[in-house]
Order: structure tokens, then C-alpha cells, then sequence
């Protein structure tokens, strides 16, 4: 008869929760839904006798982890719950228990084993029943970021493919995101366009730790000017909204162009800046080549050079052979940075050989970028000859004075003798 009692206990504790089960679905009740990372919060387990003429003596409910992933995740802070005795028929009592959740739990369900440990009230038996499939809901907070961008640095009148790659560093699954990327205000839409289908992009949905990106082409104004430009972003989906910021810097290009003149046993080499952005310190060298050799300073430094600035050195050039001629230019760019580049110059020495000479850097400079000939060089040159001249045209001009005064003179000694 004992153990018959004991059957039906075991019985009418589990028709208890198969109730239960129907309603709630084996869910746990809390005392707030949802449930987040961080939370702690009272897990609520209803007991009922349903038995007609049952008592149950001594009554404690135990909450018990039912896996490795809910132990780690989900920690029970009241072991277990006494409810007491339940001797009326439909007699309801709550076991109520403390939970936390860890900070870094994942949004999902967590399975518990609810065990009703109860005493037989005659015979003092104790008879338990474990009741599998008790699921916790945590719900996560997913929190979507841009972890990573293709281009940092675009130049003005530029055609860039831009890709951007977003990340799910929360907890929780991220549904139906699309990404919108703001252009219009005044000081951006003069500078950046997005080619394509528009500014939105869909990105899909992202649990936690999932990336997805996105990809288009942006064209830069040639007029913009350079700089640090935030873009405005917005990563939206269904309950979740977020906003953040694309740091492009357009950093106008530094290039330059050579040419050379060559004027009588002078070399002269001009080097402009036709980037956008300033260029300090500059220096040029003509490195050791098998086509050309330098005598003396193969380096000379020219200053800075702004935007459509151009200045010229000098060097001592022979030719050796017909390939181009190699060129090295050394600069520090806006951002500070030391930077060398490599130029090929096609050079064509009439006489094999071109230095310094008789004529001064100034008159070279003058005489290359003047867009005419050097005429007070040329004079200088012919100074000794149109002296010569002038002398003998003042002669001719002067020829019968001078007879007159060459008589006189021979006279004047005649009467001393």
C-alpha cells in the first residue's frame, strides 16, 4: 500500500508540470521578460496537489543546471526551496529562486531539471521527481559595429571602391539590418557621391560574432579640399538601431614633373610640383647609373615646394650611355612623413657633357622659365667685340681731326730741333 502511495506522488507531481508544460510551453516563468546578459532575476516554479487525499509532508524543490553550457552561463543562487507541507487537495505553492546571469551569455534557451523532492506522511518515505526540459529564455543584445574599412585616405578627383565589413560584438542576434550611409549635408555632398543603386545597402542578419559587408564605389570632387571627413552612418534593423561614422581623410596627392635645359656646357634641372598638397625639404639627386655620371654633388636641396611651385639645381652631367636618366627626389609630405620618389627623364646632351659654366644660376633659371633668350648674358658675351667696333667707328668718324692734330704735333717738334 506504501509503495502504491508513493506511485501516485510520483504521478501527480509530474501531471503537475505536464499541465504546466501545456500552457507555458516546458518555459520558465520569471519575474521579467526578457531576460538580459547581466540580469539577475527571480525564476518562479509553481507546485499544485492535485491529489484527492494526497498530502505532501516536507516538500523541497531543487532548480539544478541540466548541462555544461547552462552551469557555466546561468548561476542558481538558491540551491534549493522548501515549501513545506501540502496536504489539501489543490493546495498551490511557488518555489522561488535567485538567478544570475553572466555578462557574456549568448542569447538563447538554457535548459534546468526541476527536482520535487517530498516525505510520505505515514510512512516517512521520501520520494523525488526530476522534471526534465525546464528552458530559461535569454534574450541578447547585439551590438553591431564597423570593424573595418578598405580605404582610410582617397585623393581628390578620385573613383574609389569602398568596402566596409560590420561585426556583431554582443550577445545578440541582429535581424534585418540595412546600413545607411548620409552624404546629403551641405559640406559632404559637395565632396562625396555614391555611385550605384542608392545609399542604403542591405547587411542581412548577425548573431553573435558574425561579420557581413557591404561594398560600392565613391567618387571625390577634384575640388575638395583636404582633410578629415566624418560620414554619418545608421545600422538599423527590426528592434535595434544604432549609429556611427566613416573617417575618410582626403589627402591630396604630391607629384612631381621634370625637364632639363641645356644651355652651352649647363645643366639645368627643374622640378615642379604639380600634386595638391605642399612638399618641405626638398631635395633632388641623380643617383649612380650607367648612363649618366655626375661630377662633384650628385644631391642638391631646393626648398619647399607648394602646389604649382617649381624651382631648379644645377649639376655637372656627362653622358655615358642611352638609357634615361635616373632621378630620386626626397620630400616630407603634409603629414610629416619623409617620402623619396622615382623619376625617369629622357636627356639628350648635345656635346656629351654638361656642368656648371661660365653663366650664373640666376641667368640659367631666368633664361629656362623666362619663356625668352637671356639677353644681358648675350651681352656680356659680345662686350669685348662691340668695344672693338665702337672704337673703330669713332676712328673713321674722327679721321681728319686726328691728321690735323698728327701735323700739328710734327710741326711743333721741327721748331725745337
Amino acid at each position: 500500500m506504501s509503495q502504491i502511495r508513493k506511485c501516485i506522488i510520483i504521478l501527480l507531481i509530474s501531471l503537475l508540470f505536464l499541465q504546466g508544460a501545456a500552457a507555458s510551453s516546458y518555459y520558465l516563468v520569471t519575474e521579467h521578460e526578457p531576460v538580459y546578459p547581466g540580469d539577475t532575476v527571480f525564476v518562479w516554479v509553481p507546485i499544485n496537489n492535485i491529489g484527492y487525499g494526497t498530502s505532501m509532508v516536507d516538500t523541497v524543490v531543487k532548480l539544478v543546471p541540466a548541462n555544461n553550457a547552462t552551469e557555466k552561463t546561468i548561476h542558481v543562487l538558491d540551491t534549493e526551496v522548501s515549501l513545506g507541507n501540502m496536504d489539501d487537495w489543490n493546495d498551490m505553492r511557488t518555489a522561488s529562486f535567485k538567478v544570475h546571469v553572466d555578462q557574456n551569455t549568448l542569447e538563447g534557451e538554457y535548459e534546468f531539471i526541476v527536482y520535487v523532492t517530498t516525505k510520505e506522511k505515514e510512512s516517512g518515505s521520501i520520494t523525488t521527481a526530476a522534471l526534465k526540459d525546464r528552458i530559461l529564455v535569454i534574450k541578447g543584445m547585439p551590438i553591431i559595429t564597423l570593424s573595418n574599412t578598405s580605404i582610410s585616405a582617397i585623393a581628390p578627383g578620385s573613383t574609389n571602391e569602398v568596402i566596409l565589413k560590420f561585426k556583431n560584438e554582443g550577445s545578440g542576434v541582429a535581424r534585418n539590418l540595412y546600413v545607411d550611409i548620409n552624404t546629403g549635408s551641405e559640406h559632404l555632398a559637395s565632396v562625396f557621391s555614391i555611385t550605384g543603386s542608392g545609399t542604403r545597402f542591405f547587411l542581412g542578419s548577425l548573431g553573435p560574432g558574425e561579420d557581413a559587408k557591404i561594398k560600392f564605389d565613391m567618387i571625390v570632387d577634384s575640388q575638395a579640399q583636404t582633410g578629415v571627413y566624418n560620414i554619418p552612418i545608421k545600422i538599423s534593423g527590426i528592434n535595434y538601431s544604432v549609429s556611427d561614422s566613416i573617417g575618410l581623410g582626403v589627402a591630396g596627392i604630391t607629384d612631381f614633373e621634370l625637364s632639363y635645359q641645356e644651355s652651352g656646357s649647363s645643366f639645368l634641372l627643374s622640378v615642379s610640383n604639380i600634386g595638391v598638397n605642399p612638399a618641405k625639404a626638398v631635395s633632388v639627386e641623380i643617383p649612380p647609373q650607367n648612363s649618366f655620371s655626375v661630377s662633384g654633388s650628385n644631391t642638391q636641396v631646393i626648398g619647399n615646394l607648394n602646389s604649382g611651385d617649381y624651382t631648379s639645381a644645377n649639376f655637372q652631367v656627362s653622358r655615358t650611355g642611352r638609357s634615361d636618366m635616373a632621378i630620386k627626389i626626397l620630400y616630407t609630405d603634409a603629414a610629416g612623413v619623409r617620402r623619396s620618389v622615382e623619376k625617369k627623364l629622357p636627356v639628350k646632351l648635345s656635346s656629351g657633357m654638361a656642368g656648371t659654366a661660365s653663366r650664373s644660376t640666376d641667368d640659367q633659371h631666368a633664361a629656362m622659365h623666362g619663356g625668352g633668350t637671356n639677353y644681358s648674358g648675350l651681352v656680356l658675351s659680345f662686350a669685348p667685340y662691340i668695344g672693338i667696333a665702337l672704337l673703330g667707328i669713332i676712328g673713321f668718324w674722327q679721321r681728319k681731326s686726328i691728321t690735323e692734330m698728327y701735323h700739328r704735333m710734327k710741326f711743333q717738334r721741327q721748331r725745337r730741333k
